[in-house]
């Protein structure tokens, strides 16, 4: 299979023969996107950079990410000028006039205040996400990309362990967008059948894992069962457990 610059992490993540290759061409994404804020490269130091992590923030997980990498007084800069700039912004919105109490007799609202609207704003921003959105997107189109073009990838997507749910649905989704009519029915067919039959394979480990718990069954072997939770957090939550944490 010919190899780009652009194919490469798609590549290697369906070679790796994990339970979801796009999980894992995501986690690869987000170890960089982190590297970038935070890391050796100091793009916190940027004005440009600093002015948008000021006003985006990050979400929950990607804040205790930045907490447990190594450079504490990076993640003090970036967050010290991050709520100077929250302070700004909601000591100017709370000027707004206060909102009304609900009538008994009126159906409840959410309450109007630019208060309200900012945090929300703040909710749905990360510097992180969005570093991560812009190049994910790349990837999913390269993997039809690649289907269309390459017979060995679409061997290696066929030999997949499928995909989570939530990417199972993403390249569902796709699909139709970015396949012509020869590829689109192979490939659905293909994704479909892979999904379901490699989810039913973890789900099937989970329940021999339970069983492995009942002293009925303590001489029996463990089979594929010993990492069965991992593997199912995978496929259902999009979660890949390290090593070190299983």
């Amino acid at each position: 299979m010919k190899e780009k610059i652009y194919t490469i992490p798609i590549q290697d993540a369906f070679a790796a023969g994990c339970e979801c290759p796009v999980c894992a061409m995501y986690q690869k994404l987000e170890e960089n996107a982190i590297n970038y804020t935070i890391g050796p490269g100091v793009s916190y130091m940027e004005e440009d950079i600093r002015e948008q992590t000021d006003g985006q923030g990050f979400c929950r997980k990607h804040f205790r990410d930045l907490y447990t990498y190594p450079n504490k007084m990076g993640l003090a800069l970036i967050l010290k000028t991050h709520m100077d700039k929250t302070i700004r912004e909601l000591e100017k919105a709370a000027e707004a006039p206060l909102p009304s109490p609900n009538s008994m007799f009126k159906k409840q609202a959410k309450p109007s205040s630019p208060v309200i609207d900012y945090v929300e704003g703040l909710e749905r921003e990360c510097f992180v996400c969005g570093y991560i959105r812009q190049t994910f997107e790349s990837y999913l189109r390269t993997i039809f990309y690649l289907y269309e073009r390459e017979e060995e990838f679409r061997q290696q997507f066929a030999q997949s362990k499928g995909f989570c749910t939530s990417h199972y649905k993403d390249l569902f989704c796709l699909a139709p967008k970015y396949l012509n009519k020869k590829f689109l029915e192979p490939f659905l067919r293909e994704l479909n059948g892979s999904y379901l039959e490699n989810f039913k394979r973890v789900r099937d480990d989970v329940e021999w894992f339970i069983c492995k718990n009942d002293y009925r069954y303590q001489d029996e072997p463990w089979k594929n069962a010993r990492d069965a939770l991992q593997r199912a957090l995978t496929k259902t939550g999009s979660i890949i457990i390290p090593e070190e944490e299983t």
